[in-house]
């Protein structure tokens, strides 16, 4: 019994954390809006990876659901400290360590409200028992201070695939290593003054969370370069009205299949690992994989596993993450106008993403590329 509702609270961990229709029939997926002339990956999804997490629920604030905290360690400059408050209708407020992350996801993302804030971060453990603590000034000015304690040893038997419950906002595919129930010493002050949590079990720890993310959200390209053929080491060059350039390389060609590598210097987007192949001179898009590392990083491929959506079967699509398959599957389409391109993908499995859609368009305006990103209900 205890496992199911460790299960149950686990599947309501709340997210703290991507071109106008045709009148012809919907095409299949795997043709896409690029040719030699633009190279376009058409979703804004990205795979963020968290060294550790921790979540509590509260149990009566008149305004707030829950608040959690996140760290990931980066090699070559300061941790991403992250925190987010959930109001009760889902709504969820981001706030964020680092100023670049900051501005261009505020940018890009168009259904996010997202702050910069500096935030005290610890993490240690004892007997293998780990204990969170986080201190940060909430978008409202308020002292926020949380410490998760561990009732055991973080267990991957209440890890795996998490339902967000509906506050990701996003299609959120989430997957926890090993977590830990918190045990009744976790503790939330707000100004200094305790707040309750929720009981039996107040909240949750998390050793490694990985969240891969469709986006609301819009981004705008301009071509700066494009390759005269296809062969190993041209690539295509843009530049976004952020002022981030972003690279698409060919890295391989075996015949006809091709992997690109797209990098950027956006601190809000991750590289991504592109397949694809040549079909009557154009470039359609097999498969598309967000790495989770920063988007300049070295070395290139081969690709390190992440996010992977598949998109190889005509009329259908999979997403897996690492070496988790097919965690999401549904039904694919894209439909076709001269300047225009829509993607639909409809999820079926697990059920509770059955009830969004997520779209992503990319539209061809006096050479400039306009993607926008949506998940919605049908």
């Amino acid at each position: 019994m205890n496992r199911f509702i460790s299960r149950i609270v686990l599947m309501v961990l709340v997210l703290g954390l991507l071109i106008g229709v045709s009148a012809r029939a919907p095409a299949m997926p795997h043709a896409s809006p690029f040719g030699l002339r633009g190279v376009i990956q058409p979703f804004l999804l990205a795979l963020h990876r968290y060294d550790h997490h921790a979540i509590v629920f509260l149990a009566d604030h008149p305004d707030y659901r829950a608040i959690e905290a996140m760290i990931t360690y980066r090699a070559d400059r300061p941790p991403l400290i992250r925190a987010f408050i959930t109001l009760h209708d889902g709504t969820q407020i981001d706030h964020s360590s680092d100023p670049e992350f900051v501005r261009d996801r505020a940018a890009i993302l168009t259904d996010r409200q997202i702050i910069y804030r500096p935030i005290r971060f610890e993490v240690s453990e004892v007997g293998g028992v780990p204990r969170e603590e986080a201190q940060f000034i909430s978008y409202r000015g308020e002292n926020i201070h949380l410490v998760v304690e561990g009732s055991a040893p973080p267990s991957p038997a209440l890890g795996g695939l998490i339902n967000p419950g509906g506050d990701a906002g996003d299609l959120a595919i989430l997957w926890a290593d090993a977590s830990s129930l918190a045990s009744d010493a976790s503790v939330l002050t707000i100004d200094e003054a305790p707040v309750a949590l929720s009981s039996p079990v107040p909240g949750v720890y998390t050793a490694g969370l990985h969240i891969g993310v469709f986006y609301d959200g819009h981004l705008e390209l301009r071509p700066i370069r494009t390759p005269s053929r296809i062969a190993v080491g041209e690539s295509w060059l843009y530049r976004d009205n952020l002022r981030n350039w972003h690279v698409y390389e060919i890295v391989a060609v075996a015949g006809d299949q091709l992997t690109l590598r797209k990098t950027t210097t956006s601190p809000a987007l991750t590289e991504e690992i592109l397949e694809a192949e040549v079909v009557h001179g154009r470039i359609e898009l097999r498969s598309v994989r967000a790495t989770g590392l920063p988007g300049d990083e070295e070395p290139i491929p081969p690709a390190p596993t992440g996010l992977t959506l598949d998109l190889s079967t005509p009329g259908s699509f999979s997403i897996s993450l690492d070496e988790h398959e097919d965690l999401v599957t549904g039904t694919a389409s894209r439909t076709e106008h001269p300047a225009r391109t829509v993607w639909t993908l409809q999820p079926v499995e697990p059920p509770w993403m059955a009830n969004l859609v997520v779209t992503a368009t990319v539209t061809l305006r006096r050479n400039i590329y306009s993607i926008d990103g949506e998940a919605s209900e049908p």
